[in-house]
């Protein structure tokens, strides 16, 4: 018993650090500029869809899928830098000035940036499991961030966890952070998927 909980654990880190490499892999085959998205994208497709089965998920997929999700990716991650740009610099003017109403316009542009945030990465997730219009994923992934509050803190949570367990041990970046992101949000997705599933 204690054997096999030690495989299983060996081989969801091994698979944790093999989509963490492919994914530094295809977002260097995209100069870092162009490929972080599409990379995003495609680490959660090929976990979508092979799981912890590590002998399955290979370089040349990865590659296919990659060059599939190049506009999308890019698009989709572009969106959400410029959006989580605009509101923390418009968080930083509203900090420096005095009085209620800047204190109430700081509480909006936190919650702002908290819903732009997780509708980052619930779309990611949504998109490995489901072929949507780009308005669509957007809109799914906001209705998600509305559907269940607990779903959305525990998002916010383990990835605050994550961000920490980072910056303690930046090792971490090169080989499972990213992933760890990704695989936390599909963890939490769970009920929101099968929901959706059952309304299709």
């Amino acid at each position: 018993m204690i054997s096999l909980g030690l495989q299983k654990i060996f081989i969801r880190s091994y698979v944790l650090i093999k989509l963490s490499l492919l994914f530094w892999l295809y977002a260097f085959a995209g100069g870092l500029l162009l490929g972080i998205g599409p990379a995003l994208l495609t680490i959660a497709d090929l976990y979508k869809q092979h799981h912890w089965h590590y002998e399955r998920i290979k370089v040349r997929e990865g590659w296919q899928l990659f060059k599939h999700n190049f506009k999308r990716g890019n698009l989709y991650f572009y969106l959400f830098v410029a959006t989580m740009t605009g509101l923390s610099y418009n968080l930083y003017l509203s900090v420096q000035s005095r009085g209620l109403v800047f204190i109430l316009t700081d509480f909006i542009i936190i919650f702002g940036l908290l819903i732009v945030l997780s509708m980052f990465h619930f779309g990611i997730w949504l998109t490995a499991n489901y072929e949507l219009s780009f308005q669509a994923l957007i809109k799914l992934a906001f209705i998600q961030f509305f559907n269940n509050f607990w779903e959305v803190i525990k998002l916010l949570a383990g990835l605050g966890a994550i961000f920490l367990l980072t910056y303690k041990f930046p090792g971490l970046i090169l080989f499972g952070s990213i992933p760890g992101m990704l695989l936390w949000t599909a963890f939490v997705s769970k009920k929101w998927v099968t929901k959706l599933e059952k309304a299709v």
